[in-house]
């Protein structure tokens, strides 16, 4: 069953270009969400500690409440709990730590990644809208005007509204393009890749803790 849809008017695609990006953008996003759950994730020592921890609180908590006849064994357990705790402030700094210097490094990679494929890529519409053909198949929302530029600019608007007007991203990735308003750069595929990968974890991390 095909859904009914509205001709779209293109006047040139790559698609081996948009496929090679969209697969980058998966990997790339899918290597960086696995390496930051690894780094967030508590080692076994540190969880065996929480647990020493927990059975530690419950047994200072039972000599606490036999009173005054205990108070020397529960002294020494809170002194041990103490030491634990301060213990575990450790992993977890350390974790904090790792986490953050990840984070950073990531960052930069995708930062040069992003470059790499700006410069590439730059000034080829990986995928660019007809006017002429917009105008003809009466796409361009009614534009009373003989410029195709413009019809194509039209349906194009259309299509991605609002999306064509949110954020640097997308008028970042159009620089260089000649028809900036009806075409889609390398860039735009690669990062939409990114942030699909990037919602669909997300969901389904949230899922899993439910």
């Amino acid at each position: 069953m095909v859904i009914p849809h509205a001709e779209i008017p293109l006047s040139s695609i790559r698609p081996n270009d948009i496929f090679l990006l969209l697969a980058l953008g998966f990997i790339t996003e899918i290597i960086h969400r696995l390496i930051a759950h690894k780094t967030k994730t508590q080692s076994s020592g540190e969880r065996a500690l929480r647990e020493q921890l927990r059975l530690f609180r419950f047994q200072t908590n039972k000599k606490r409440a036999l009173g005054s006849s205990a108070f020397v064994e529960t002294s020494k357990l809170e002194r041990i709990v103490l030491a634990k705790e301060k213990e575990l402030s450790g992993y977890e700094g350390k974790r904090a730590k790792n986490n953050k210097q990840m984070e950073k490094v990531m960052k930069y990679i995708m930062m040069i990644l992003s470059a790499v494929i700006f410069f590439v890529y730059y000034g080829v519409p990986l995928l660019e809208i007809d006017g002429l053909k917009a105008s003809e198949l009466g796409l361009s929302n009614g534009l009373q005007s003989d410029d195709h530029a413009e019809h194509a600019a039209a349906f194009w608007k259309g299509v991605v509204f609002p999306l064509g007007h949110i954020g640097i991203g997308m008028k970042i990735s159009r620089i260089g393009l000649v028809n900036k308003a009806s075409s889609v750069g390398a860039l735009s595929v690669y990062w939409s890749a990114q942030v699909l990968v990037g919602k669909v974890y997300e969901c389904l991390q949230a899922l899993s803790f439910r």
